[in-house]
């Protein structure tokens, strides 16, 4: 392994303390964090696959940059995509292994040039809760929603600083404490000051002064891990600073439910690319459809290190079970 970071694993105690701030507030920080070694080599990944975009620009243009699906572009983020503390808690938060990665994301932002800096979700990032979508912004669909209006648990999505933002004028993440168990707020496509959370719920914009909310904002040292609830609402305002913001985003999603910005495995990818079989997993192994949806005993075994003993299960057991369901 390139990073430290592979040998790290959370205590059943230290499991439980960040569940259930993640079910109180939406949010938490981890336990852990990533070494000085891995940051300068996740910092370094990051720029270097930053700084090609930034020279294809026109001179005085905006020089943020979001590159996504990053698993696909370097073998370093899809080890971070590994990471053993995150497949704990994911493993944790959908009940057994059967999830898989849903996005991976990172992003590089230094101060603007100035006027440069817009809310766009590059150079700084509204107030908004990731998806579903509402139907309101256009699609047909309803939310899928619980009795008391709140989106439920679709996906969860850590997020890993490389740089420092204890400054506290960086564009670091903010959160809304327990926003995840309103009914969803969603300033995308809405107005916003960096003051204000709109909704579009209504059929309107419906601005919310943020002063009104818990807005907790995460001027993390460098190494930190924030772990969140899709339904969040969270904001990251342009970077005011002369230290460049580095940062990457990754969720997992159930197996289910079809990753934001990658497609499954190819055969070919499975024969060239030397993936490990958790790699494979995460990644969209091919199989027969119904297995997305009922697993087999030797899929879920396949993350089965980071469940908790007592959740472990022989294949027996768990064939047993799903033909009494299933019957």
């Amino acid at each position: 392994s390139a990073l430290q970071a592979s040998s790290h694993s959370l205590t059943d105690e230290q499991r439980d303390h960040v569940l259930a701030q993640l079910d109180r507030d939406g949010y938490a920080l981890l336990p852990t964090r990533l070494s000085t070694d891995d940051l300068a080599l996740l910092s370094a990944a990051t720029l270097a696959h930053a700084e090609p975009v930034r020279s294809r620009r026109p001179s005085g243009a905006a020089r943020s940059v979001k590159i996504a699906n990053i698993v696909d572009i370097d073998p370093l983020f899809l080890e971070l995509a590994l990471y053993p503390p995150a497949l704990q808690l994911a493993h944790d938060a959908f009940g057994c292994g059967a999830f898989h990665l849903n996005q991976s994301n990172f992003v590089a932002r230094p101060r603007e040039p100035d006027g440069m800096s817009r809310l766009d979700f590059v150079s700084g990032s509204p107030w908004h809760a990731d998806g579903p979508r509402p139907a309101a912004t256009g699609s047909p669909f309803p939310s899928p929603r619980n009795a008391g209006g709140a989106v439920g648990l679709h996906y969860i999505k850590f997020g890993y600083f490389f740089t420092d933002l204890t400054h506290g004028n960086g564009g670091s993440l903010q959160v809304v404490r327990g926003s995840h168990l309103r009914p969803e707020l969603d300033g995308k496509g809405g107005p916003d000051t960096g003051r204000t959370i709109s909704t579009n719920e209504t059929g309107g914009p419906g601005l919310f002064d943020s002063r009104d909310y818990d807005t907790v904002k995460l001027d993390v040292p460098a190494g930190s891990i924030v772990v969140f609830h899709q339904a969040q609402w969270h904001a990251a305002m342009p970077n005011e600073s002369d230290i460049e913001r580095l940062n990457a985003y990754i969720s997992y999603c159930p197996t289910w439910m079809r990753p934001v910005d990658r497609d499954p495995l190819t055969p070919a990818d499975i024969a060239t690319r030397g993936l490990s079989t958790e790699a494979r997993w995460l990644l969209g192994e091919p199989r027969p459809p119904m297995r997305w949806w009922v697993p087999s005993a030797e899929d879920l075994a396949v993350l089965d290190r980071f469940a908790r003993a007592k959740n472990q299960i022989s294949a027996s057991t768990y064939d047993a079970a799903k033909m009494a369901l299933l019957v």
